[in-house]
């Protein structure tokens, strides 16, 4: 009964023009990174400095040595997530980790609040326009007509939003437990490496460089199978390169 609900309310989103203008975002998504990447060949680095600059905010304002700690990580997981997102050239709050499926739960209630209350903000503003219209006041037709626009992107960002929920909540159980075999099989394949990577995580300040995590190293297991996760990670990206050429070869 549960997935029918959601399966009613994914038809409500479609007929509302969740697909379509999905596809607008994929679009928009693509453009944005090769702007970026061109343009702004720092981006990363302007980045980590803006998460700094919110570490050491947060830090001064933090009470306990646990608070301190948190902030830290959370800044270090920060960058770290955004590098994948580069890497990928892919927004974590509209694709699927299929490593970490149900992470992406997160991401969408966070963007879709993100966008409510800019929707919130749109409306405010329309009706105070939409008064300037009418005693005639110079502009406003202008504004009213950006903010009208504004309110429909939201809107519909907002309805992609509850489409990809629904959709992760219809299939919510299968995806856990696929997540957590995968998650099985990873520290039965990589369990020496990824406590290597995590101990140069949590010893470093910032994010650890190569050397640091190189340094972590100490047993021959470790380094063999540090080498098989760089692989398949290198795998998983030229299968990705190889996508997208097929993506574009298709167009």
């Amino acid at each position: 009964m549960e997935k029918d609900m959601y399966k009613k309310k994914m038809k409500r989103c479609e007929k509302l023009g969740a697909l379509k203008f999905q596809k607008v975002v994929f679009e928009v998504e693509k453009i944005k990174y090769r702007i970026i990447k061109k343009l702004f060949p720092n981006y990363l680095k302007y980045f980590d400095k803006y998460c700094d600059f919110q570490k050491k905010r947060l830090l001064k304002k933090a009470k306990t040595d646990e608070e301190r700690r948190q902030i830290i990580q959370n800044a270090k997981y920060s960058k770290l997530a955004m590098r994948k997102e580069f890497i990928e050239e892919k927004n974590r709050n509209y694709h699927i980790d299929m490593n970490k499926p149900t992470e992406i739960i997160k991401y969408l209630n966070w963007n879709k609040e993100v966008h409510t209350r800019s929707l919130i903000k749109d409306g405010i503003l329309i009706v105070l326009l939409i008064g300037g219209v009418l005693l005639q006041i110079p502009a406003t037709k202008l504004l009213l007509v950006t903010e009208l626009l504004s309110a429909g992107i939201n809107f519909q960002c907002i309805n992609i939003q509850n489409y990809n929920l629904y959709r992760i909540k219809r299939i919510e159980e299968a995806l856990k437990k696929k997540e957590k075999k995968q998650v099985e099989n990873h520290i039965q394949q990589y369990k020496e490496a990824s406590e290597v990577i995590y101990n140069a995580i949590e010893k470093s300040e910032d994010l650890p460089t190569i050397e640091d995590i190189i340094a972590n190293i100490e047993t021959k297991e470790q380094l063999e199978q540090m080498k098989l996760l760089l692989q398949r990670k290198k795998e998983e990206r030229m299968q990705e390169e190889k996508k997208k050429e097929m993506v574009k070869k298709e167009r």
